[in-house]
């Protein structure tokens, strides 16, 4: 990810959430730390929380982002109503994480999670088409040059995991019923990495619809 996208990456993420000076804001699923870091210092976050599966990673966050309260999460341990359940935040997103949850009922989870504790928006950033699953396959593999059978080898243990838009239609519906929302699904910005094969959902609450 060359430094030029990285921008257009986060301005189109930062226009979404309409994050605002002295915000509080989650990132669910925070690898290395760089959209923390670059939110925190361009709108002088009042509250930046880091969600993230790796300890290697947060040990990473940790040496140059300041002002921020870091969790370690587990994919199969975790009950977020109850452990989790007196954070509040403005805004929260995810990047590029739901290819990788271990199933769709943590998903599912994660889902209800964000919405319980964040008080304006979520952006779920890249999510993976099913309808574009094969297509996606077909790339890597070429791109890689790798046959079917190398394919399925080399991402046994790391399966990317794809969903249609009715899973979280499903979950939303329910879930307004509790909330008030309003949500719709966005392409991804040109300047993504693989950007014809995802797409983003995005969930307004009350004080901004």
């Amino acid at each position: 990810l060359t430094f030029k996208k990285f921008m257009n990456i986060t301005r189109f993420q930062s226009n979404i959430l309409k994050i605002r000076k002295n915000s509080s804001v989650l990132d669910f699923g925070s690898g290395n730390g760089a959209f923390l870091f670059y939110f925190l210092n361009k709108f002088k976050l009042n509250k930046n929380l880091s969600f993230e599966v790796s300890q290697p990673l947060i040990s990473l966050q940790k040496k140059f982002i300041n002002k921020t309260t870091f969790y370690k999460v587990h994919q199969s341990k975790d009950n977020f109503s109850e452990k989790y359940k007196k954070i509040r935040v403005d805004h929260s997103y995810c990047n590029s994480v739901f290819q990788y949850f271990v199933n769709e009922n943590y998903a599912l989870k994660v889902i209800e999670f964000l919405m319980n504790i964040t008080n304006k928006s979520i952006l779920i950033y890249d999510i993976k088409d099913n309808d574009k699953k094969n297509l996606y396959i077909q790339t890597v593999r070429k791109r890689q040059k790798l046959s079917l059978i190398e394919y399925k080898k080399k991402y046994k243990n790391t399966p990317i995991r794809f969903y249609n838009k009715t899973f979280f239609k499903k979950i939303l519906n329910r879930l307004n019923k509790k909330y008030s929302l309003k949500y719709k699904f966005k392409n991804l910005p040109y300047s993504a990495t693989d950007n014809k094969f995802g797409y983003c959902l995005i969930i307004y609450k009350d004080e901004l619809i």
